[in-house]
C-alpha cells in the first residue's frame, strides 16, 4: 500500500471546479512547461497477471519472479482494450519494460503498426520488484515483441536508480519520465501502459489526486493550458465484459 512520507517532491497541484490540475515543478523551467502544451495522455493499467490465479506460475517460465504474464483472461482483457482503441489516433506508444504491460500493449496494438517505445520510467514500483527489476534486456524484448522499437533512447535509464520504500517512492521517478516524455513528444497523443503505482502517481501529477486503478483500465488527461490537465477517464472499465476484481490496488 502506498506510504506517504516516503519522498520530497517540489509540487503544486492546484485543481479548480473544472476538474482542472495545473501541475509546477520546482525542477522545470517555464519554457519547459510552455513545451507541455497540447500533451494527451490515454493510460492504461496492464490486464490481469498469470501470478494473481497461479502461485505455481514460474514451474513452466524462465521469468523472473517480479515479471509474470498475462492470465488467459488478462489477455482477452487486452483484447478488449484494443478494440476500444481502434478509432483512437495514437502518435506513441510508451511501454514499461515488463513482459504484463508489453504483452498488453502488443495486444491492442493487434492490427496497427505503432512501434513500442520501452521505458524503464513507467516501471512497478521499485520496492515491489527484484533487485534489479527482473525485466529482460531490450535485445530479447525485441525478439519476443517486434513491435519494440530499439532505437528509442528512453527518458530513464535500464538501470533504474534506487528509490525509497512504498507505492509512492515512485512519484519523483514518474515525474522525471512524464517530463522528459513532454520534451521529447511536445503536443503528442501518448498511451502509456503501466502499473498500479506509477500510475496512482500520474494521477497525483496530472489529476491532483493519488487512485489506484484496476487492472485493464483506461485514464485520459489532456492538456488544456500549458501545464495545466483535465482528468477526462480515470479506471475506466466500460470496455471490459467482465468488471469483477480487477484489483485496484
Amino acid at each position: 500500500m502506498r506510504s506517504r512520507g516516503s519522498w520530497i517532491v517540489a509540487l503544486l497541484l492546484c485543481t479548480d471546479w473544472l476538474g482542472i490540475t495545473t501541475l509546477t515543478c520546482s525542477s522545470t523551467s517555464s519554457d519547459t512547461r510552455s513545451k507541455m502544451s497540447g500533451m494527451t495522455y490515454w493510460v492504461v493499467r496492464h490486464a490481469e497477471r498469470e501470478d494473481n490465479i497461479s502461485s505455481a506460475w514460474r514451474r513452466n517460465s524462465s521469468l523472473k519472479s517480479d515479471n509474470s504474464p498475462l492470465s488467459k483472461r488478462g489477455q482477452g482483457q487486452a483484447d478488449e482494450i484494443s478494440k476500444r482503441f481502434d478509432d483512437i489516433e495514437l502518435d506513441h506508444v510508451i511501454v514499461s519494460p515488463f513482459d504484463r504491460c508489453l504483452e498488453t500493449a502488443t495486444r491492442i496494438l493487434r492490427n496497427r503498426s505503432i512501434p513500442i517505445k520501452v521505458e524503464p520510467g513507467l516501471v512497478e514500483a521499485l520496492y515491489l520488484c527484484e533487485d534489479p527489476p527482473g525485466y529482460e534486456s531490450l535485445e530479447i524484448l525485441k525478439q519476443k515483441y517486434p513491435l519494440v522499437d530499439t532505437s528509442y533512447d528512453s527518458v530513464m535509464p535500464w538501470k533504474l536508480p534506487r528509490e525509497g520504500y512504498g507505492d509512492d517512492a515512485c512519484t519523483p521517478r514518474v515525474q522525471k519520465t512524464l517530463e522528459g516524455l513532454a520534451e521529447k513528444f511536445p503536443g503528442a497523443t501518448l498511451l502509456l501502459v503501466s502499473h498500479g503505482a506509477p500510475i496512482g502517481a500520474i494521477h497525483e501529477l496530472l489529476g491532483g489526486n493519488w487512485k489506484y486503478v484496476g487492472q485493464a483500465t483506461v485514464s485520459k488527461f489532456v492538456e488544456v493550458k500549458p501545464g495545466k490537465f483535465k482528468k477526462e477517464l480515470s479506471s475506466d472499465a466500460s470496455h471490459l465484459s467482465d468488471k469483477s476484481n480487477l484489483r485496484p490496488w
